[in-house]
């Protein structure tokens, strides 16, 4: 357990690669699990209730993981979805229990300007982060450059966004 947490964050340090994962059914199940639970952690933490996080959390993969799959097929390389997709939730999970500080931090509208000002900062500096991690696991899933990835990142982050807001109507 604690080389697949290392090798997660290297991958978010830039460091490795999601074809250096092995391409294990069980290890997706294993990450998928951690991220639904991560992603209900920080949803419940931003004042969401359970269910309300969970059904955003599982549309937001659901989104990701079909899309990823689609992309994969039109570009004639399924056999690197396994190993991508664990990669993106592996990195989510990390990034979701990061992002459970900044959260936290934020507190209700009441709370200290400073600390939510912090927050808010620390939390935009997560997304970045995020956005930049996609982007290189998206370049070597795909063959393209870092730019185009960091691309691919942040308008699939928008389009998800929207789209899930839009299901959930508007909870988010």
């Amino acid at each position: 357990m604690h080389a697949i947490v290392n090798f997660f964050i290297e991958l978010a340090l830039l460091r490795r690669a999601p074809q250096d994962l092995p391409a294990s059914t069980v290890l997706f199940w294993l990450v998928l699990t951690a991220a639904l639970i991560s992603g209900v952690m920080l949803a419940g933490s931003a004042g969401v209730q359970i269910m309300e996080g969970l059904e955003q959390t599982v549309m937001g993969f659901a989104l990701m993981l079909g899309a990823l799959y689609l992309a994969l097929n039109l570009v004639k390389r399924p056999q690197r979805f396994l190993q991508a997709a664990t990669a993106l939730l592996g990195v989510e999970t990390l990034i979701s229990l990061f992002a459970l500080l900044p959260v936290g931090l934020a507190g209700p509208v009441t709370a200290n300007a400073g600390a939510q000002a912090f927050a808010g900062l620390l939390f935009l500096a997560l997304v970045g982060w995020s956005v930049l991690i996609t982007g290189h696991i998206l370049r070597h899933t795909f063959g393209i450059s870092l730019i185009q990835g960091v691309a691919i990142g942040i308008g699939f982050d928008l389009l998800s966004y929207v789209i899930v807001g839009a299901l959930t109507e508007g909870s988010l």
